[in-house]
């Protein structure tokens, strides 16, 4: 498999296309198996603050900032980075700062990990003032 479609499989699967396992923190990809999302649970929660004003715009003002490992057969072909606001109700992938905004594919993996929680993603986009390029 290619680089390329690797990555357009995730960013073009629905969040009904994975599988989730809380216990071990990964999602699986229905439509390939060896495509998966694993959460980096070795970062302490909690411990480092994430302090720009965008992401403590919520009732709770905590805010850090949460890894993740885009996954084939269990290799790691890149990191994914979030902050987790709310007090880990949603998790948004970092948006440019001067444009607020993030990419398409962003926006597809932050459906994908938000859609376990039932919170609407869009919703907290929203009230961060993201927007999608």
């Amino acid at each position: 498999m290619r680089y390329s479609e690797f990555k357009s499989l995730i960013s073009n699967s629905s969040p009904d296309d994975w599988i989730y396992d809380d216990d071990i923190g990964k999602y699986v990809f229905m439509g390939d198996i060896r495509i998966s999302i694993l959460s980096d649970r070795s970062e302490s929660v909690g411990d480092e603050g994430f302090y720009e004003d965008w992401a403590r715009s919520f009732p709770d003002k905590n805010a850090v900032r949460k890894k993740y490992f885009l996954q084939f057969n269990d290799s790691i072909i890149e990191q994914f980075y979030t902050v987790a606001v709310d007090g880990h109700r949603s998790y948004i992938p970092y948006p440019v700062l001067n444009t607020m905004t993030i990419t398409k594919e962003q926006y597809a993996i932050g459906e994908i990990l938000n859609s376990i929680h039932g919170y609407s993603f869009d919703e907290y986009l929203q009230r961060s003032r993201i927007t999608i390029q």
